[in-house]
């Protein structure tokens, strides 16, 4: 059976999500085609070749003066809309002739539409749906509830009514429904709880351009302690003498990453789920404007004691070295349940059932055409 993938290609955590579900079901047999943009295409490439991932534009965040812009996301929204019609018409025509038989869509706008035009299922499996499926008045304030409604909104408007519905958060969350699949995130093998070996030789940083101003200080606080900091996301034009920026690579990220002294991250879901499951000290600077990452930081702070999140817009390397101290003195957080096995395990129901389904209808319409011979209808002569 052959399916269709979407996904925003903003930040590490929509792809490595895609990546590990996708190699879940391809063990299973299934062929998977992909449609993304920006930082996912080249991750997919490598892992699935170019000829399985295909250009698809969605809506992303523009940053200005080291935060998101809402009116200039707006203005960049603005064009997407417009040049919308024509992507659709396009994105149809590819699927009418792949042949597809399911849609997956990971909080982008195009697949639910597509879906509905070809009679295809849809399958939505994405972060951001927490914000309408998951029990949240004991976690999170009325301001911070308040402040989440855009993310419930456009969780309903990318998806309004799928066939089923996964959200993938690292943060233990009850659902609010029966209906509701809250898994955990979307592990690696190699993400154990006793993976994290330290071998005092680096750091890590996974940084987006809101945040890279605290880079010389990062640096240098890494390098109080004699590490070099491996640089993983977004680059600036000036790099301190001991930063490695390094290239795209989620085997490479995985790798460092496991053998770091401690994580600088932001707070995008995938990755705080990483560092919770494995429990290396993590200081966490949500991009400034992002809702979701500000609510993860939230989140995070309640679920794991070996992250620290920092709001400040300047930080000293002292600073950086008392958030580490308590990132480091805390004891060991809870067991994150590996949302893989249940993603795979519920897509494949899915596409089971489908699959029964239509074996049923052709077997009732190859009745209906081809009698028993005992059950022929007789005729009769008309004088």
């Amino acid at each position: 059976m052959r399916i269709a993938y979407a996904l925003a290609g903003e930040g590490r955590g929509h792809t490595t999500r895609a990546l590990t579900l996708a190699k879940g079901l391809v063990e299973h047999g299934y062929e998977i085609a992909f449609f993304t943009c920006g930082d996912a295409l080249e991750l997919l490439q490598q892992e699935f070749g170019m000829e399985h991932v295909h250009q698809l534009e969605t809506p992303r965040f523009v940053v200005v003066r080291k935060r998101i812009s809402y009116v200039r996301t707006g203005f960049a929204t603005l064009r997407f809309i417009l040049a919308y019609p024509r992507q659709q018409k396009r994105v149809i025509r590819h699927l009418k002739s792949w042949k597809p038989d399911i849609l997956i869509t990971d909080f982008e706008p195009t697949f639910a539409r597509v879906a509905r035009r070809l009679n295809v299922p849809l399958i939505s499996f994405n972060s951001q749906r927490f914000s309408v499926d998951a029990k949240l008045n004991h976690l999170l304030n009325r301001r911070q509830r308040l402040k989440l409604a855009p993310i419930r909104f456009l969780s309903r408007i990318f998806a309004p009514r799928p066939d089923l519905s996964l959200v993938s958060k690292g943060f233990n969350l009850e659902p609010n429904k029966a209906t509701a699949h809250l898994l955990g995130p979307m592990l690696r093998p190699a993400f154990t709880p006793d993976a994290w070996i330290p071998t005092g030789s680096h750091a890590i940083a996974y940084l987006r351009t809101s945040v890279l101003h605290h880079l010389p200080t990062l640096a240098a606080h890494a390098k109080r302690h004699g590490l070099v900091l491996k640089l993983y996301g977004h680059y600036p034009k000036q790099i301190p003498d001991n930063v490695e920026p390094q290239p795209i690579s989620n085997d490479g990220f995985i790798r460092d990453l496991l053998t770091a002294n401690w994580v600088v991250q932001t707070a995008g879901t995938q990755l705080l789920g990483e560092v919770g499951c494995i429990g290396i000290p993590s200081l966490c600077f949500p991009e400034p404007g992002q809702v979701e990452q500000e609510i993860n930081g939230v989140l995070a702070m309640k679920t794991f004691s070996n992250i620290k999140v920092i709001h400040s817009r300047k930080v000293s390397v002292d600073d950086l070295d008392n958030a580490l101290q308590f990132a480091r003195s805390a004891q060991r957080g809870p067991e994150i349940a590996n949302g893989t096995s249940q993603a795979v395990q519920l897509v494949h129901e899915f596409l089971n059932n489908l699959e029964s389904i239509h074996q049923s209808n052709v077997s009732q319409a190859n009745a209906k055409n081809n009698p028993p011979m005992g059950e022929q209808p007789s005729t009769t002569q008309v004088i």
